[in-house]
Order: structure tokens, then C-alpha cells, then sequence
């Protein structure tokens, strides 16, 4: 073997040995991830959120759409729900453990907030001094005298203690809800065989226009949601106020409808559900969007 040759197979075997060493790292300790819990935030089919001092809130999955079953029955805001959801998967950055007699040492003995994910339950104590951190528990309901703590970022808690109204979906109708009737400022627009007719005629007004009417009610979500409404006008001026009624199909074909009153107090204009006191607050031009035609053709 001439040299060269000795010399490169000198260095290829060095190349090797130096690659087996990053790749196994010996005398390295490797850094495990822990998480809060084993559960896939996919996997989640139940919420419920005991706030203290501030009430309950219980969401489900159904057909893959989350709904808020208490206090209201209303479809629930998914970008909320996610995240909730990810709490199940969240990095906990340290573990310890302490006797159950400790756990007031972290405001874990009455919590301020539990999380119950399926059949899952965490409670939510205090922060770190430090870290800034919050102390978390699985509750596990076991007769061992000590439970293991462990921390995770802290911001979920205040995502999890949000206002009710954030919780809300903010779409006008529910999803997977199929149109079959609108009535509004004394028109009608509904289905007969497959064809929308809107009644009384409208000169000017084309299918398409209809068809944009309708593309605007199913996609439309309201600048922010209001819960508990009070509303600054009698009961006369209530009944005197402008309507809009939308009936619409569930999966399954379940006939449902949302009487909508529409509101404007002090410039500001709200979509008011009379069944529930909740209002949707919009801008003007999504108002005019969602009552109003604006013909794309015109003979």
C-alpha cells in the first residue's frame, strides 16, 4: 500500500471515529422532555373548566365541531378551544414531589382553577416567585400522602380564566349549518326545489346577488361577542325593532332558526339573540353585507 493510500484510510478512520462520537455524545447527559400529561390534544373530546369565583364552563366535540354546553349552548370559539387543548401537551419544566398536607405551600390545596381534559383532571395553583412559572397537580384521587407538582409556562391560566364571551364562537350561524330560509326587513329568501327565490321580486336583483347574500350570512362573524346584554330601549322599542330570522338544517336534518334583533344604540349596531341576551357587535358594512342587496347586474 503506497503512502497516500496509508494516509487517507489514517483519515477516513479518524472521520469515522470523530462522527460516532458527536452522534452518541459520551459522558453527555441527554436532556429529557417531560409533558404534562400523555394525552393528544387531538384526542380530547371534553372540557370542563371549574373558574373559581367566576362559574363553569363544559365544551364537547361533535362531528368534530366544539360546542359550549354550559352556561350557554352555543358553538364554542375554536381559536380558544386550541388552547385549552394544548394544555394536555405543554412542556412541564420541572417535576417534585410533596405531601398533600404541603399543597396549600402552592395554593393547590383549593385551587383557583381544575381542568378536567376527558377523564383527566389538573389543578392550577399559584405561581413560581422566579420563575414566574405555575405549579400544576394531576389529580389523581389516590390514597398515597404525596402528589407530584410540576411547573409549566404561565400564561395558559389567564387563557383559561378569559372572559365567558371569548369562548363564544363569533360566527353568525353555527358551522356545518345549511341555509334554507332567511327572512329579514320584510323580505323573504328561501329554497323551493333547489332554486333561491326571493320574495317580494326585486327588480335588478340577480342570482348571483342572491347567491352573494347568502355567501356573506354563512361566512359572517361579529367584531366581538357580547354576554348578558342590557339594552337601553323599552320593551315597545324592542318590538318595533328590525328582525332577521335565519332558518337552517343541522347534519341529520334538524330544522333550527336564530331570531336576531337588530340594534343600534348610540351608533353602535349589535345583532341582539332574543333567546339567550347575547349580541353580536358589527361593523356597518358588515350590516349592509347581511341585509342589504347589492345587485351584480342590471338589464
Amino acid at each position: 500500500m503506497s503512502r497516500a493510500a496509508k494516509l487517507n484510510l489514517f483519515l477516513f478512520i479518524v472521520i469515522l471515529c470523530l462522527s460516532l462520537i458527536a452522534w452518541y455524545q459520551p459522558g453527555l447527559q441527554k436532556t429529557i422532555v417531560h409533558y404534562l400529561s400523555n394525552i393528544k390534544a387531538d384526542d380530547i373530546h371534553r372540557i370542563v373548566i371549574e373558574r373559581q369565583d367566576i362559574g363553569t364552563l363544559i365544551l364537547s366535540k361533535k362531528n368534530n365541531i366544539w360546542f359550549m354546553d354550559q352556561p350557554y349552548q352555543l358553538p364554542a370559539n375554536n381559536l380558544r378551544v386550541d388552547t385549552i387543548t394544548a394544555l394536555a401537551e405543554k412542556r412541564s419544566y420541572s417535576q417534585f414531589q410533596v405531601k398533600k398536607s404541603e399543597l396549600a405551600r402552592y395554593q393547590l390545596d383549593k385551587p383557583p382553577l381544575i381542568v378536567s381534559l376527558n377523564e383527566q383532571q389538573f389543578a392550577l395553583g399559584t405561581t413560581h416567585p422566579v420563575k414566574k412559572q405555575r405549579y400544576v397537580i394531576n389529580i389523581d384521587n389516590s390514597s398515597s400522602s404525596s402528589v407530584t407538582v410540576q411547573l409549566i409556562h404561565g400564561v395558559i391560566y389567564y387563557q383559561l380564566r378569559a372572559a365567558l364571551n371569548t369562548f363564544i364562537s363569533p360566527f353568525l350561524v353555527p358551522p356545518q349549518a345549511k341555509i334554507t330560509r332567511i327572512d329579514w326587513l320584510g323580505k323573504t329568501v328561501k329554497t323551493d326545489k333547489g332554486i333561491w327565490q326571493l320574495t317580494p321580486e326585486e327588480p335588478y336583483v340577480s342570482a348571483d346577488s342572491i347567491a352573494q347574500f347568502l355567501h356573506y350570512w354563512q361566512l359572517a362573524q361579529a367584531l366581538r361577542v357580547e354576554t348578558s346584554v342590557s339594552v337601553n330601549l323599552s320593551n315597545s322599542e324592542l318590538v318595533q325593532s328590525k328582525g332577521i330570522v335565519i332558518h337552517y338544517n343541522l347534519p341529520g336534518n334538524k330544522a333550527e332558526k336564530i331570531h336576531y334583533l337588530i340594534i343600534e344604540d348610540n351608533k353602535q349596531l349589535r345583532l341582539l339573540r332574543t333567546d339567550m341576551q347575547i349580541a353580536y357587535w358589527l361593523s356597518a358594512k358588515q350590516l349592509q353585507q347581511i341585509t342589504e342587496f347589492l345587485p351584480l347586474t342590471k338589464k
